[in-house]
C-alpha cells in the first residue's frame, strides 16, 4: 500500500490537492477537513493516503491525519458504501461530528449529508458503531486520542465556513472555543463573526 506521500503543495481546492514529488504531480482527492488543514500554496506537505484501484482507473485519496484516513477505509469496509461516498461523508461532517453522529445514533445528522438515504443512514449506525471503538482503541493505545471538537452543528458549520477562508484547523477551532467563552451561541452567524473577531 501506498502510506504516504510528501512534496510541495502545488494546488489545493476543498476538494483536491496536486501534490509535486520529484517532478511528478499527485492529484489527490480529500475532504473538506483535510482542505482545512493544508498550508498555503507552494509549502511542503504530508499527507497520508489511499490507493483505490478499478478496472478503468487509478485514484489517490490523501488525508491529514491517520484518524480520517481510519474512519475511511472503515467507511468503505461497509456493503454499499464507496471510496467517493465515504470522501462526501467526511466532508459532510468532520471526523469528530461523524464520530459523535454514531456514538449519539444520531440518523437525522447522517441523513443531512448528500448521498446518504435513510437505509445507508441506518446501516452506518449499526457497521460503524464497532468499528469506531476499534480506532478510538487503537488511537488510545498511540496516544493519538483527543476530545471532540464540534459538539453542535453550529460549531461545525462555524468551522468548515472559518477553513473555508483559509484559516487553519487548529487556528479556526481555537477561536471559535475562545468565542464560545463569552457564553452559548446558538447561531452559526453569529458563531463566526465572534471567532473572526478573536482571529
Amino acid at each position: 500500500m501506498l502510506d504516504y506521500i510528501e512534496g510541495k503543495l502545488v494546488q489545493k481546492t476543498p476538494t483536491t490537492a496536486v501534490i509535486d514529488n520529484n517532478g511528478l504531480g499527485y492529484s489527490l482527492r480529500i475532504s473538506v477537513s483535510t482542505s482545512g488543514l493544508l498550508p498555503s500554496e507552494g509549502q511542503q506537505v504530508k499527507l497520508k493516503t489511499y490507493l483505490h484501484v478499478r478496472e478503468d482507473i487509478l485514484q489517490l485519496y490523501g488525508f491529514a491525519e491517520d484518524g480520517e484516513r481510519d474512519l475511511f477505509l472503515a467507511l468503505i469496509s461497509i456493503s454499499g458504501v464507496g471510496p467517493k461516498l465515504a470522501q462526501t461523508i467526511l466532508s459532510g461532517l468532520s471526523p469528530d461530528r461523524f464520530v459523535a453522529a454514531i456514538q449519539n445514533n444520531d440518523q437525522a445528522t447522517l441523513n443531512n449529508i448528500s448521498g446518504v438515504g435513510k437505509k445507508t443512514a441506518e446501516r452506518l449506525l449499526v457497521e460503524m458503531r464497532d468499528k469506531i471503538k476499534s480506532i478510538a482503541s487503537a488511537a488510545a493505545a498511540d496516544g493519538l486520542s483527543a476530545p471532540p471538537f464540534a459538539a453542535t452543528a453550529a460549531e461545525n458549520e462555524a468551522l468548515m465556513a472559518l477553513l473555508s477562508l483559509g484559516y487553519s484547523r487548529q487556528k479556526a477551532e481555537n477561536a471559535i472555543r475562545k468565542a464560545q467563552h463569552s457564553g452559548s451561541i446558538a447561531s452559526t452567524e453569529e458563531l463566526v463573526k465572534k471567532a473572526l473577531q478573536v482571529i
